[in-house]
């Protein structure tokens, strides 16, 4: 996603709240929850995509440490 004035027409420009810079990297974060790294070999921002790997355990799989300690903060 460009912010330029020449962008296709239909395409919006993302509105960041927040912005997080490495020595290598800028990463923004839009109002919609969307990442966006910068590429600066292209002069643009691209949205990352998230991507599950077969290994991962689906959210409402038992085995996900995540969906546990969830449970763990509910019971309490």
């Amino acid at each position: 996603m460009s912010p330029s004035r020449d962008k296709p027409e239909g395409q919006t420009v993302a509105k960041f709240i927040q912005i997080c810079a490495s020595q290598n990297d800028l990463f923004a974060l839009d109002e919609q929850g969307n990442v966006y790294q910068y590429n600066f070999t292209a002069k643009a921002w691209e949205k990352l995509v998230a991507s599950r790997s077969q290994e991962s355990p689906a959210r409402d799989d038992p085995r996900n440490p995540r969906r546990r300690a969830q449970e763990s903060l509910l019971g309490r």
